[in-house]
């Protein structure tokens, strides 16, 4: 069985011990405000309040934390903690009201502390998800800073505009010292100088409008991301959806919401979705992995691998693009490349398990069985626990005649897996060559209470009952 990398947002687990934070934000309207602009920047910031007394509070609890958290999340910094957050979180509005002049907001954000670490451990731990939601802070940080830089222009069209109404009123206290000609010209420098700034202060307002809206972007695109997270796929699709209908260039929206349509089994949208994706950002690298693996999963070989070339111009180090690559050749039947590609993604990254035991069955499926034997020992040696990997060295064993060998994986996999019925019948199998009968045929009849086909329909034909 090869396990194909995709990009996916990580699912959560059950909240038991619920915390819950509540805090308010009062927002004074400035004169570019309106109440759409004004509820968007309050919104955004009564949320940083929140996220940042979450990440102070996880960073806390992380230093005295007994259980087991990789240390990448330990040595992460309160406001990595808080960027993350906004991801797997749900800020909850309690109370709002405008007043024309102000716009006040009450929210809440309610976490389990200890599915808030599993899931930020998670999070952490995928360079890619990071990076999505830093980029996502990262815009929000731009459309903040910008706000607040039309704001102060808005202000210098303002002043202006009272300078001109100033020339305006001594040009008319000075009519009767001024020529006819030199009134008129004056007079139409002024109307020229205001047509100007009223074209700026248009062109600002605009700026401030589109600024403020990719708050409410960032906003709904976080809000999908926390909903693909919760299994709420057909929420994930109307958030993200509503990102793109306030900024229809949101490639990470329409990406995000093929993840949930991919979800939901639906790979018409999936496709669909990755390729608005690409369209809007070329330069995304993330879709086109994701569309080369919906096709692979259609049987589109050619079009699987044309894609991962794709991903591989935007970033040539990309170790999922390569690992996957490796399957695409696999499923083709060019060992070669497969392997190729595979040795190249334990290049960049040495400690991938998976890619071992890939590869392994790459070789197996050649008959080179020592040299899957010794990928499945290095996958092993990094993921121990990993029933598969100790039943396909098993079944190496087993065709290299290494009998007592192949038993042992059976049993390491078992123990892994107390269900694995597959792994129970090869090791009936191995004793049955071993010429032990009796004990080949109480592992059959265990692999068969499994409801392990094959089993069934052997001892059928042995009749013998299990």
């Amino acid at each position: 069985m090869k396990i194909l990398y995709i990009f996916i947002i990580l699912i959560s687990t059950v909240l038991l011990n619920a915390k819950t934070w509540v805090r308010e934000y009062t927002y004074q309207a400035s004169e570019a405000d309106s109440k759409l602009t004004s509820r968007a920047i309050a919104l955004e910031l009564v949320k940083r309040i929140l996220l940042e007394e979450i990440g102070v509070f996880v960073h806390s609890e992380l230093l005295v934390e007994t259980s087991e958290v990789s240390g990448t999340l330990k040595e992460a910094t309160t406001k990595k903690i808080e960027i993350i957050s906004a991801g797997i979180t749900e800020t909850k509005i309690i109370e709002e009201n405008w007043n024309g002049e102000a716009y006040y907001i009450k929210a809440e954000i309610t976490a389990d502390e200890n599915d808030v670490i599993n899931r930020l451990e998670k999070v952490i731990n995928d360079k890619e998800k990071t990076k999505q939601l830093e980029e996502s802070h990262l815009r929000t940080e731009d459309a903040l800073a910008a706000i607040e830089r039309l704001k102060n222009e808005l202000e210098v069209t303002k002043r202006q505009n009272k300078e001109l109404e100033n020339l305006n009123v001594r040009l008319n206290q000075d009519k009767a010292k001024l020529s006819k000609i030199e009134i008129e010209k004056q007079g139409k420098e002024i109307e020229l100088a205001k047509l100007e700034i009223e074209n700026e202060k248009q062109k600002i307002q605009k700026e401030y409008n589109k600024s403020s809206n990719q708050l409410s972007v960032e906003d709904w695109f976080q809000k999908g991301v926390n909903a693909i997270e919760l299994n709420k796929f057909d929420n994930a699709i109307l958030y993200n959806q509503k990102a793109i209908d306030i900024n229809p260039s949101c490639a990470e929206a329409y990406f995000n919401m093929g993840i949930a349509y991919s979800k939901k089994g639906n790979s018409k949208k999936e496709i669909e979705c990755y390729q608005k994706a690409i369209e809007k950002n070329p330069s995304l690298v993330e879709p086109y992995v994701n569309l080369g693996a919906a096709w692979g999963f259609k049987g589109y070989y050619d079009d699987e691998v044309r894609y991962y070339k794709k991903a591989l111009e935007i970033d040539p180090n990309l170790v999922e693009t390569f690992y996957n690559m490796g399957i695409a050749y696999d499923d083709i039947g060019n060992y070669d490349k497969a392997i190729e590609y595979y040795q190249k993604a334990i290049r960049i990254n040495p400690d991938d398990a998976d890619i071992y035991y890939n590869m392994g069955n790459v070789y197996e499926d050649q008959s080179l069985y020592n040299e899957a034997i010794e990928c499945y020992h290095k996958a092993i040696k990094i993921n121990p626990s990993d029933a598969d990997t100790y039943y396909n060295m098993g079944l190496a064993y087993g065709y290299l005649s290494q009998y007592d060998k192949e038993i042992t994986c059976y049993q390491k996999a078992i123990k892994c897996n107390p269900d694995y019925a597959e792994a129970y019948f090869g090791m009936g199998i191995a004793y049955q060559y071993k010429s032990n009968r009796k004990k080949a045929f109480e592992l059959y009849k265990k692999a068969a209470r499994l409801g392990l086909e094959d089993a069934q329909v052997y001892l059928r034909e042995e009749g013998i009952s299990w």
